[in-house]
């Protein structure tokens, strides 16, 4: 659910307001079925759990022939609970979902932020990387070999996400991406409605 909740507050955010089926209609565009596991339905329910915690108002107008539609427009603790978990999902290792979610918000952090929690995750990986290869050098006996060949996947996996996370921040140290204290940023355009993501 995290990650559905970043998406769906970030977008609502960064648009300065939208419908749920502008949000839907974004969030698919960006693929999130496929990298983020996250359904149309979950997207609508997310939107209703943010209103009810008081992350989103909800105003009610008048649909285009139809019944009322809803407006969605983030509250400031929103944009908290959108840094928070973007920073979060940055640290946190074996959750794919939540480190892609935090990547396409990753420009709701400054700069030094989140070269900071990539870098957290860099030395999380290192440390998971030392004891992997520690298992793998001597397995318990008992192991089953295809487990062993196994643990060798997990220690591959861990070695290209720690080249990738280390290259991100270099990327962010040179300057990539427009971030939350750069000219430009969701903090500087005037108005939001126009940002595109």
């Amino acid at each position: 659910m995290s990650a559905t909740k970043l998406l769906v507050l970030g977008v609502v955010h960064l648009s300065g307001g939208a419908h749920g089926y502008q949000v839907r209609s974004e969030l698919q565009s960006w693929g999130v079925e496929s990298w983020a596991k996250i359904k149309p339905g979950s997207i609508y329910h997310a939107l209703k759990k943010a209103a009810a915690d008081g992350l989103l108002t909800e105003h009610a107008e008048p649909g285009n022939s139809g019944p009322e539609r809803v407006l969605y427009r983030a509250t400031a603790r929103a944009r908290d609970e959108i840094v928070e978990l973007v920073r979060d999902g940055l640290r946190r290792t074996h959750d794919p979902a939540m480190l892609n979610a935090s990547i396409a918000m990753l420009p709701m952090l400054t700069r030094t932020d989140a070269i900071a929690h990539v870098n957290e995750r860099v030395a999380r990986l290192e440390a998971e990387l030392v004891v992997q290869d520690k298992w793998r050098e001597h397995p318990n006996r008992d192991t089953p070999e295809h487990v062993r060949d196994q643990a060798e996947l997990w220690a591959g996996h861990t070695r290209t996400e720690l080249e990738w996370a280390k290259r991100l921040s270099k990327r962010l140290s040179e300057g990539a991406y427009t971030m939350a204290d750069d000219p430009g940023s969701w903090r500087t355009v005037p108005d939001p409605l126009t940002m595109r993501f």
